[in-house]
């Protein structure tokens, strides 16, 4: 039992020493949470006196800053209002000048006309004068001569006459010289401003093109196996493909821009390509004929527009498109005709005649030459019959007729044309005369070779050295064609004039094709 009760009693005091201990934690907390909370609004209490300092401070510097703007627009403003002034005092003081210049004038116009009334009243003193003096010397005249006064003023009258007769005679002849003079130093001056207003560019079209390649491996696969690449390019293009040592260079040699535009396009598809083998060749050659003729319209639109010139019909621009490529007598033909159009407009626009119809008519003169018709109609003739049909204006068609064949009565338009064609013929650098009898005669051998019968395509190649002749092999068989060669030879000995030797190379080819289904 009494163990029992001291038990009880220790585990009694231990309760209260717990209850002791806890109690002293509490209020250890509780006043640690009332520092925390009071520091915590001294904080905040000093945050928020900050934010009110700082929110003065800048509404200070908004209001200080409002208050300079205000200060500068004032301060602008009576500057300008201060100018404004100035100014209006000077205006006023240029009135005054000119009120006291107006004054001036006013009191000299009324001295001259004070003085001018004074003047009149002793010419009429004078006339009344004269008029007796003229009087009183008619009448002595008329006892002197024994003539009365009709009869004198007849003899005078004729007198006169006849001296203003001679006098009017010496003026006509000067003026008339004169005149001439004038005339031929205008027109000099007119052909010179006319000429300076065209581009000075060179109209002469090279006979050889010259393509780039990618690096010079690809000069073995043009070349091909033994050379079958070319010699197949040659064949579908009678161009001649030059290749040397210049390094990724490959030349193209021939006298018809035509040739030469529809290969380059053909050559540089196929490096791009990289499949070069005679097959692909003539397709190839095929396609860029084909877009070559495709692209010759916007051409022909691109140079009418050039000058100015809209509303031509398809078929002309597309003849202009093909003049691109036709070279007569040495010049390139469309760049002849923008030439011609140039300095007739420029003539025209001197002389104040309308330029527009120059302009088509240089433009238009030469579409003769890349028109199908009659071959022994002059070009000339077959533009101005054509433009006729396509309804361009008389004025047009008429100067150009104008140019072939002379006429009683020329209009402005055709005599201005005839004389820009002229010009642009004959000024320094416009033809090459080596050039023009090289390409003649190239041009001639093709001609004599494509009169056979049988021929198909005749082509001048090695600068006029060889003659590569294509037959139909349906008309022409394979015992002929040695004799088609020695009939070529023969009739270019007789009507070529040409240096060296020519060889006559006369292909036959017979293709079969057919298709499985």
């Amino acid at each position: 039992m009494i163990w029992t009760g001291l038990a009880v009693v220790l585990i009694g005091g231990a309760l209260l020493a717990a209850a002791a201990v806890t109690h002293a934690a509490a209020r250890r907390l509780r006043a640690r949470a009332d520092e925390t909370a009071r520091q915590v609004l001294e904080d905040a209490e000093a945050r928020a006196r900050l934010r009110q300092q700082e929110a003065e401070v800048e509404i200070e510097e908004k209001r200080a800053a409002a208050e300079s703007r205000f200060e500068t627009q004032t301060r602008r403003r009576r500057q300008d209002l201060q100018q404004l002034e100035e100014r209006l005092r000077e205006q006023e003081r240029n009135l005054g000048r000119r009120l006291q210049l107006l004054s001036q004038k006013e009191q000299d116009l009324e001295t001259r006309d004070a003085r001018f009334k004074a003047r009149e009243t002793e010419q009429a003193e004078r006339e009344r004068q004269a008029q007796a003096l003229i009087q009183e010397s008619r009448q002595r005249l008329e006892r002197q001569a024994g003539l009365t006064a009709p009869q004198a003023r007849r003899e005078l009258i004729r007198e006169i006459e006849t001296e203003a007769r001679q006098q009017a005679a010496n003026l006509v002849h000067r003026i008339e010289e004169e005149a001439r003079e004038a005339a031929g130093s205008r027109a000099r001056r007119l052909v010179i401003e006319a000429i300076q207003r065209i581009p000075a560019r060179d109209v002469l079209d090279n006979v050889v093109t010259l393509v780039r390649l990618p690096n010079d491996e690809m000069k073995g696969r043009v070349i091909g196996r033994e050379g079958r690449n070319i010699r197949a390019f040659e064949m579908a293009t009678g161009v001649d493909l030059i290749i040397d040592e210049t390094p990724q260079v490959i030349l193209l040699s021939s006298f018809d821009p035509l040739r030469r535009a529809i290969a380059q396009m053909a050559l540089e598809r196929l490096i791009e390509d990289g499949r070069i083998h005679p097959a692909r060749i003539e397709e190839t050659v095929t396609r860029a004929r084909d877009d070559l003729e495709a692209g010759l319209e916007p051409g022909g639109e691109a140079a009418a527009f050039s000058l100015g010139i809209t509303g031509l019909s398809p078929r002309l621009t597309r003849l202009l498109g093909r003049l691109h490529y036709r070279v007569i007598q040495g010049y390139n033909l469309l760049d002849h005709s923008l030439s011609v159009a140039r300095v007739g407009a420029g003539m025209a626009t001197l002389l104040g005649i309308p330029p527009d119809p120059l302009k088509r008519a240089g433009l238009l003169h030469e579409v003769g030459h890349a028109e199908e018709g009659d071959a022994n109609l002059h070009p000339l003739l077959v533009s101005a019959d054509l433009l006729g049909k396509l309804g361009e204006d008389s004025r047009v068609v008429e100067a150009i007729r104008a140019l072939h064949t002379a006429v009683a009565d020329p209009s402005p338009e055709a005599v201005l044309l005839r004389a820009a064609e002229n010009l642009v013929l004959n000024r320094p650098g416009e033809r090459d005369e080596h050039l023009m009898s090289y390409v003649e005669r190239l041009q001639q051998l093709e001609d004599v070779a494509g009169a056979f019968t049988g021929v198909r395509k005749a082509y001048a190649m090695r600068a006029g050295k060889e003659v590569r002749v294509i037959v139909e092999a349906a008309q022409v068989g394979d015992d002929q064609v040695s004799t088609l060669s020695r009939d070529i030879a023969t009739r270019i000995e007789k009507d070529v004039k040409y240096p060296g030797m020519v060889k006559v190379s006369v292909i036959r080819e017979t293709r079969a094709v057919d298709y499985a289904t």
